[in-house]
């Protein structure tokens, strides 16, 4: 009897010793390391919600800086936008009209083909003027209109149109101000440029509207026909 009672307090012990073991192994740590995020994740969003509402001077949180130098930066750019905006200006869009009126005159003479389906017919004088009318309203649209050109534009005037071959002769005005540029004189008051301008304007309407002609009704300019002379500029001042 007595040797059956220390065998069965040994195999009771035997379990014990391995259960211990077991608690004390790696399994332990193990659980422990996975249950760390889930312990620190709100802590770290604790703390970044805590810096933001710290205060940076005064009653001033770091949300609250962030946010001015945000609005400020805003701020800053739409007022240098608009402040650019105002002060630039355009030397296309503005101009002196009374510098532009006491500069120096630059005249044209040209002449231009009126075309009638009839060339053999003899017009009225009554239509004569009418072509003249036409015309001469033709050429201040044409100058008054143009962006190179319009704010030197001055008058046009249609001197005559002969009989025999339609031919409509006219004069151009331009007064330029003394300040402008040689590449300006040169290449945009001469009269290779001043006449393209009217030509161009012919190629896209051929025809003279407007006009109540029975003896021609469809009367067209010739843009091939087109001469243009300059004159020798004349000086206003004194």
């Amino acid at each position: 009897m007595n040797g059956h009672v220390p065998q069965q307090e040994d195999a009771q012990d035997i379990p014990l010793q391995q259960v211990g073991e077991e608690r004390s192994g790696d399994d332990v740590p193990e659980s422990n390391e996975l249950l760390q995020p889930n312990i620190f994740q709100p802590n770290k969003k604790k703390a970044l919600l805590k810096s933001c509402s710290e205060i940076v001077f005064w009653k001033c949180r770091l949300w609250m800086l962030v946010t001015s130098i945000f609005l400020l930066l805003i701020a800053v750019t739409i007022i240098t936008l608009s402040v650019s905006s105002a002060v630039y200006i355009d030397e296309d869009e503005y101009w002196d009209p009374e510098l532009i009126a006491s500069g120096n005159h630059h005249n044209f003479s040209g002449i231009v083909k009126i075309h009638c389906v009839n060339p053999e017919l003899l017009l009225s004088e009554s239509t004569y003027n009418l072509l003249s009318e036409n015309l001469h309203k033709r050429l201040l649209d044409v100058y008054r209109d143009s962006p190179a050109l319009g704010r030197y534009f001055i008058s046009a005037e249609v001197i005559s149109i002969s009989d025999g071959n339609n031919t409509a002769a006219y004069h151009l005005c331009f007064s330029v101000p003394q300040d402008e540029t040689r590449e300006f004189m040169k290449y945009r008051m001469n009269q290779n440029f001043v006449m393209n301008i009217l030509r161009q304007n012919i190629y896209d309407q051929e025809e003279l509207y407007g006009l109540d002609v029975p003896e021609c009704i469809n009367l067209t300019l010739d843009p091939t026909s087109l001469s243009l002379t300059q004159i020798q500029p004349i000086n206003t001042e004194g």
